[in-house]
């Protein structure tokens, strides 16, 4: 089924001013081949304005995002990422998750944002989500180590069906600050994650979701901030949905194999598992990269099912 929401429109205002707040927004913007270049925490600095905008591009333009300050800072003094949406699914796996590993012409780069819907990346998740969209203009948000080459802009503009002129690519690397609050906006990413692709959750049943995440303390190193962010994510992360279930759903078990606690693996840190898995996700038990804590309004009964707890310890590094 093809819709219409034209998702890399909807989020170009925000493409527009990173461009045009270089200064303000401790961002750099140049061309590559025709296309144009944002480097949000690559080379470029970045800020917390940066992030912010960075990650309501990563979504499509379908939530909203914002920092709020530790309530309790003895206790949890990590800043807080908050993300509503009322398209949960298309939001999180159709746009955000980073789904797309580019590796091409000896650039590897792991993309999201609405680029992907253009050029159905991965093509398993656009199938199960069933969503399609056309558009003369595509933004795509990667992290990698280096800027893309020529041949990669051509390989990326063709797969997207745009002129190269109407591509526009961000960049971040892991040790930046941007890297940090777009990471702790996904809460809902992992929540779509778990309960639409490995537990086969109807997505037409998830109607609203809320999600928090914690930002760990940043640190201008990239493997310990790798693990501080992944950690962060499965320790100290927050989902709120409303559903509409069947009545034959448990949603009692079901929220119980939603959490991060779930995982035979919860309890170590992240780094230690992916060094486990050889250091590759193909190997990595990704049902420790689940919601910390999952509350569940199903909106036919009125209940709500709630699991799991935020575990500070593990984010005092």
């Amino acid at each position: 089924m093809a819709n219409r929401l034209s998702l890399n429109e909807k989020v170009m205002p925000f493409v527009k001013e990173l461009m045009n707040n270089e200064q303000l927004l401790k961002v750099h913007v140049t061309k590559i081949n025709g296309a144009t270049i944002i480097d949000c925490g690559l080379k470029a600095e970045g800020s917390i304005k940066a992030g912010l905008l960075f990650t309501k591009i990563t979504l499509g333009g379908m939530g909203d995002v914002q920092i709020l300050f530790p309530t309790d800072a003895k206790q949890s003094p990590f800043p807080v990422v908050q993300v509503m949406t009322s398209h949960p699914v298309l939001a999180t796996l159709g746009c955000q998750a980073a789904s797309w590993n580019i590796n091409k012409e000896g650039f590897f780069g792991m993309a999201s944002g609405p680029g992907r819907v253009l050029a159905q990346k991965p093509s398993k998740i656009f199938k199960k989500i069933n969503y399609t969209e056309e558009n003369k203009t595509a933004v795509l948000c990667i992290e990698s180590a280096t800027y893309p080459s020529e041949e990669v802009i051509d390989y990326l503009a063709k797969k997207c069906a745009v002129q190269k002129e109407n591509l526009y690519l961000l960049l971040i690397k892991t040790a930046s600050i941007v890297e940090y609050i777009q990471m702790a906006a996904r809460a809902i990413e992992l929540g779509m994650f778990r309960l639409v692709e490995q537990l086969n959750y109807p997505k037409e049943h998830i109607l609203y979701a809320l999600g928090a995440g914690r930002i760990p303390p940043f640190i201008a190193e990239e493997e310990r901030s790798n693990d501080r962010i992944n950690n962060a994510l499965i320790y100290g992360t927050q989902l709120y949905l409303i559903i509409r279930s069947e009545p034959e759903d448990d949603i009692e078990k079901l929220v119980e194999k939603m959490i991060s606690k779930a995982s035979e693996n919860y309890g170590k840190r992240f780094l230690t598992v992916f060094n486990e898995a050889g250091g590759t996700f193909e190997n990595f038990d990704l049902s420790l990269l689940a919601p910390t804590e999952v509350i569940i309004n199903d909106s036919r009964t009125g209940k709500l099912f709630q699991a799991g707890e935020i575990n500070l310890k593990q984010l005092k590094d």
